[in-house]
């Protein structure tokens, strides 16, 4: 692939960090890959097969046809960041999202555990450190302050949400001195980010400097993806000053953008959906009277939501789209076609549970990353609605984006729809030891959540015609289903 290819594919499947703002994210892509390729040589999981076209070494079979380039110059300052052995860390860490008695934890972290200061390049690509970052909330009162990311990002994928809370960034070697071995640069990376990010007032300035207005208010800890896995932050208050810059407060980064205050006040409802992961956590824990974070449902395209259809339930393993079939099977008279069932009878194997969760998606993704593999299970998708007769047809839990195109496909003319059921991972994660896996420690879930016949799942979201947020319990989520039924002049019953 070419590096803008590359970046292309990143974008949609968000893997770039939040702070990244660059104007030529392609030779950014390029330059680091070169100098990743001329540094490391063999030892290097990415080759050229041609000038500006890159590989994966274990894939070419032949290392010889390799391309060789004139040498970069790799950049000679690195940012040392603190960090800590991953697995030392686990054995403290051992909640998800956010955990607001975090005194003992970082009493542990910081006085029995060895830390070490790597550069950031090399980290971010060694599952073996977790790196410790600041995630500061900006207070006015009642009142938070949040962002808007820059358009090199998240932003276009606003059914992911694109809006922030938390200024910060990673505790570098520069922020520890003899007065801050204690916390090891905690508060002062905190101030220097905040001073970064924002165009503060000198009376906050003053302030930061004096350790006044900040504190640690919790700790973040998720391993819903990788670059959570690699990364612990420490979520801190800052309350400004009474200063009148605060009424209109400006960027100090290019990367900030539409700067604004959620209040009580606020002029629109703010749906806590609109927020990226751990400003959510934040928003939940420590300002939920500002957002709305009940369940609800968002209507992107109607028409192929009202039967006669099929409608297609989709979201990951915890999501809550077992219910959201059941209420729509009992409530509103769709007849379910379960995926499982029918690639466990693909298969020759009982679904889960009968047949172990790891054990039946190892063999799932035999078969799906076949070639042919797409195809086989779509047809017989298309068989079973055939044969039904009804009017409202449901099918559960298509996992990859080439089986729904196929099945749409094959379907035509009869309409298709699609459903996606998001929920945060850590509820996530509760709803799975509920229901599907009592007492399953967060590795299992991990495990469950992040095979490889799962990996597309959460980009389907991108192909909903509506998304339900699952964000509390079965009673409100109900209620959120029902709702978005009557808004389509759907009937059913006890549909109120």
């Amino acid at each position: 692939m070419s590096a803008s290819e590359l970046v292309s594919l990143a974008q949609k499947r968000q893997l770039f960090s939040d702070n990244i703002s660059g104007q030529t994210p392609s030779q950014t892509m390029k330059s680091k890959l070169s100098v990743h390729i001329r540094r490391f040589g063999k030892g290097s999981p990415f080759v050229r097969t041609q000038a500006g076209r890159f590989y994966l070494s274990s894939l070419l079979q032949d290392v010889d046809t390799a391309f060789v380039s004139k040498p970069l110059i790799p950049p000679q300052s690195r940012e040392n960041v603190l960090v800590f052995r991953r697995d030392e860390l686990d054995a403290i860490t051992t909640w998800q999202g956010i955990r607001t008695k975090w005194k003992r934890a970082s009493q542990r972290i910081f006085q029995t555990l060895k830390h070490h200061y790597l550069p950031r390049f090399e980290v971010e690509q060694d599952n073996a450190y977790t790196q410790i970052v600041t995630y500061v909330l900006v207070f006015r009162g009642n009142s938070v302050l949040a962002y808007r990311r820059g358009t090199y990002n998240r932003v276009d994928q606003y059914l992911r949400g694109a809006y922030c809370v938390g200024f910060g960034g990673h505790v570098s070697e520069g922020d520890l001195n003899l007065f801050t071995v204690g916390t090891l640069g905690i508060y002062e990376c905190a101030a220097r980010e905040l001073n970064e990010e924002l165009r503060l007032p000198e009376t906050d300035r003053q302030r930061l400097k004096d350790g006044n207005g900040l504190s640690i208010i919790g700790i973040i800890n998720d391993d819903s993806t990788d670059v959570g896995r690699r990364h612990l932050a420490f979520v801190m208050r800052y309350d400004v000053s009474s200063d009148p810059y605060w009424k209109n407060p400006e960027r100090g980064e290019k990367g900030i953008t539409q700067l604004q205050w959620v209040s009580e006040k606020s002029p629109k409802t703010v749906w806590l959906w609109n927020f990226e992961y751990w400003s959510q956590l934040c928003l939940r824990q420590f300002a939920s009277g500002l957002t709305v974070a009940r369940p609800a449902y968002r209507l992107i395209r109607r028409a192929s939501m009202k039967p006669p259809h099929v409608l297609c339930i989709l979201g990951p393993v915890g999501s809550g789209k077992t219910l959201a079939t059941d209420v729509l099977k009992e409530n509103f008279g769709y007849v379910e076609i379960n995926t499982g069932m029918v690639m466990g009878e693909l298969l020759g194997v009982p679904p889960v549970p009968k047949t172990p969760r790891a054990e039946f998606q190892s063999l799932a993704w035999t078969f799906i990353s076949a070639p042919e593999g797409p195809t086989r299970l779509a047809k017989r998708l298309v068989d079973l609605v055939t044969n039904q007769d009804s009017p409202r047809i449901l099918v559960d839990g298509i996992r990859q984006r080439a089986t729904l195109e196929i099945f749409k496909k094959l379907c035509h003319p009869r309409k298709v729809g699609v459903i996606f059921v998001q929920t945060p991972p850590d509820l996530s994660y509760l709803f799975y030891t509920q229901r599907l896996a009592q007492g399953a420690s967060i590795s299992q879930f991990l495990a469950a959540r992040g095979a490889p016949v799962e990996a597309e799942v959460e980009d389907l979201i991108e192909d909903a015609d509506a998304v339900l947020y699952n964000w509390t319990g079965k009673l409100v989520y109900r209620k959120a289903i029902h709702t978005m039924m009557r808004d389509l002049g759907i009937e059913g019953e006890d549909n109120g």
